[in-house]
């Protein structure tokens, strides 16, 4: 190797050498975060969404046609889920969360980069942006988007919105095919951003904040070209020759061209998703957001905004002090604005932010971009613009604390020759208190725990905390009703079209629990009492169910869309339960009917057999069995029973074979036979009721085909 060679190298290594210590850096930090669960969303996003379990073309297509998670959220992001199949099927990680941990820290890894190309682009030098990378990807703040798996959508729409602004940034200073080059670039990233989550449309105004902070943004006046004569040659006014500059003009509205072209390269990635997201959604119900995760939903337009200030103080707050740090805020954590201290002081910083972006601008322009940049990245997520799901989330800051970061950093370099010790200070700490709050991520008991410790006037934390501290033995059971009684506490007072089901499903079932303990230490009237309690906590829960179906079925006819049922399917499944403990079988089967509806899982079917049994209908029973096989053959547990059913009710019957010695369903027995068509047709009229057609026909068919039932495939 040459000298240049050798010299070029060691220039390229030390240019390396910041980005590998941040790398570095940011890992053991997060050393800790590999062995976090599967916890919070995860479950609902991973293992229970079928898409991503295997990496076939049908799956591909019903990602790309179906919102997020499948599960009528309102939300579209293909990349995202994409990303988990590529976990799931395509690495083989399966259910282990590890793999998931290091593509996410991938991801950031990625991001620390880009934020220090940024840090150079506008601070000029090394320091300083070796500094705002560090601070940033060390803030505590940030683990719900990095050690929380579904916190990919973050870190895939920072990505888009990162590279998408060094991109502009770059096709700025460029020309010709390398022009071109970064601007197709810059749609790619757009494209990645959008599709990730929908947040990442504000790259679009951190690309005017650059342009406005840097002087991109101003149109230049006219340029004085200086006047050249030649001896013997008059003055003329004849169009200049091809080859000499173009006029004053021409040049402004050339520059203005290029001015224009990024915007244009990142609309057509937006208007693609925004199009694309309309034909997914198109006549699918839109749920309203529940009052309980966004109170701001219930509130006036000003009072409403005026909170929204309050939760960017809060936010404010812990980007300073980042030491209670919950992955929940519902109701009522954060009350409304009521012209308190706190409430007058959020706004008052607020406003001193928004007057230093103002005072910074010619003398400080970094400062500006970074002030500017805190608020339009947080914009799509604050409340002030549009109200979304959640009144406050951490992950919102994910982008907006580079703002932070920038500013914290300049303020540091003020004093030059301290800034560097004390910035490794501060960077240390942050570490500190992110390896510290990666432990809470390990599993749902200490993630909710230590929520509930930070928010204790949310609801939610503690209604999950108390579904983590109950243990399939038994355990923990008064823990557990001592939370999810804090957490109706919290709710009473409310009217039920602002109330949510799951708490009072979730405690009925918790009585019903404690019900059976007290049974089986043979205490019955303990345990009637813990019934009856878990009856009347339920009815409320339907209460509040019912109403909240009755809204979304008028807010679908307004729509043009018409709903079959909706709610909360597990409410049912405990109101029934708790009816047959109670003796009363005909309520139970009500229960059960219109929650299987909403939802045909296979609980119902066990559950209402059994309601059959007690009112002592066996046959009727055996065809809820049957019924409940149609539906989901995965679960052999009716299978089981429905075996042992005819054991006990028909046991000199041809219903059951002996195959190996073990008892076995006869599909030739007519007895059997007869049941299984009536089965069919009962399923047939159930798809009918939820509204789904096609799947109502592809019962009637597969009646036909696998147990000749041929009277059923016109039947209704």
């Amino acid at each position: 190797m040459s000298k240049q060679a050798k010299a070029a190298a060691r220039v390229d290594w030390r240019r390396a050498l910041p980005v590998l210590a941040l790398w570095a850096f940011a890992l053991l930090a997060y050393s800790n975060s590999f062995r976090a669960g599967l916890v919070f969303d995860n479950e609902e996003a991973i293992l229970k969404d079928s898409r991503v379990q295997a990496a076939t073309s049908e799956n591909a297509r019903l990602i790309l046609t179906q919102d997020y998670r499948n599960s009528s959220s309102g939300l579209y992001r293909p990349l995202t889920t994409f990303s988990y199949l590529l976990n799931y099927a395509i690495l083989g990680g399966g259910a282990r969360p590890a793999g998931y941990h290091w593509v996410n820290f991938a991801l950031h890894a990625l991001n620390i980069l880009l934020v220090y190309c940024l840090g150079l682009l506008l601070f000029q030098e090394t320091g300083p942006a070796w500094a705002l990378s560090a601070v940033w990807a060390l803030h505590p703040v940030l683990t719900e988007s990095v050690t929380n798996i579904v916190g990919r959508a973050d870190l895939l729409a920072g990505f888009g919105m990162l590279a998408g602004l060094l991109c502009h940034a770059k096709s700025a200073a460029a020309s010709g095919s390398r022009k071109v080059a970064w601007l197709a670039a810059l749609m790619l990233a757009a494209g990645i951003g959008m599709f990730s989550k929908e947040s990442a449309v504000v790259l679009v105004a951190a690309m005017a904040i650059y342009d406005f902070t840097s002087g991109r943004g101003r149109a230049p006046g006219p340029v004085d070209m200086p006047s050249v004569k030649k001896p013997g040659v008059a003055k003329s006014k004849r169009r200049s020759p091809a080859g000499t500059s173009p006029a004053p003009e021409t040049r402004e509205v050339s520059a203005r061209h290029r001015r224009v072209l990024p915007y244009l390269a990142v609309a057509v990635p937006v208007a693609i998703f925004f199009y694309v997201r309309s034909r997914v959604f198109e006549g699918v119900a839109a749920r309203p957001f529940p009052f309980t995760d966004n109170p701001l939903v219930g509130a006036g337009f000003w009072t409403a905004r005026l909170t929204a200030v309050k939760v960017i103080g809060k936010y404010l707050w812990l980007l300073v002090w980042p030491r209670g740090l919950s992955c929940d805020y519902s109701y009522n954590q954060v009350p409304l604005f009521q012209w308190g201290v706190g409430d007058l002081v959020a706004l008052a910083v607020c406003a001193a932010a928004a007057a230093a972006a103002i005072l910074c601008y010619r003398r400080h322009k970094a400062v500006c971009f970074f002030i500017t940049f805190f608020f339009a990245a947080l914009a799509p997520t604050s409340n002030l613009v549009i109200l979304i799901g959640s009144i406050m989330a951490e992950r919102f800051l994910y982008l907006p604390s580079i703002g932070f970061a920038g500013c914290l950093v300049w303020a540091i370099y003020r004093r030059p020759r301290m800034a560097p010790a004390v910035l490794v200070l501060i960077s240390a700490a942050l570490a500190a208190r992110t390896y510290a709050r990666n432990i809470d991520w390990l599993d749902e008991r200490s993630l909710w725990a230590g929520a509930a410790e930070v928010c204790p006037a949310s609801y939610k934390t503690h209604l999950h905390l108390a579904s983590a501290v109950i243990s399939p033995q038994g355990e923990g059971m008064d823990r557990a009703i001592g939370e999810v009684n804090r957490s109706l506490a919290i709710l009473d007072g409310l009217p039920d079209d602002r109330n949510v089901p799951q708490v009072y499903s979730l405690a009925g079932l918790i009585y019903l629990m404690q019900g059976e303990l007290e049974a089986a230490r043979g205490s019955g009237a303990e345990s009637r009492q813990w019934d009856q309690k878990a009856l009347d906590v339920l009815l409320a829960g339907e209460r509040v169910d019912r109403a909240a179906a009755q809204q979304l079925r008028r807010d679908s006819q307004l729509r043009g869309i018409v709903i079959s049922a909706s709610g909360w399917y597990p409410l049912y499944l405990a109101l029934g339960d708790a009816y047959l403990r109670l003796s009363d079988p005909r309520k139970a089967m009500e229960a059960f009917e219109y929650g299987r509806i909403i939802r045909p899982a296979p609980e119902f079917f066990e559950d209402m057999s059994a309601a059959w049994r007690a009112m002592g209908d066996p046959r009727q029973a055996a065809i809820t069995l049957i019924e409940g096989l149609l539906v989901d053959k995965s679960y052999t547990r009716l299978g089981s029973e429905l075996v042992e059913l005819y054991r006990q009710t028909d046991p000199g019957s041809c219903a059951l074979g002996d195959a190996g010695g073990t008892p076995s369903l006869n599909p030739a027995c007519p007895l059997v036979h007869d049941q299984i068509c009536t089965a069919f047709r009962n399923v047939k009229r159930l798809y009918v009721q939820m509204g789904q057609e096609p799947m109502a026909a592809s019962t009637g068919r597969r009646a036909v085909s696998e147990a000749g039932c041929t009277a059923l495939e016109s039947s209704p």
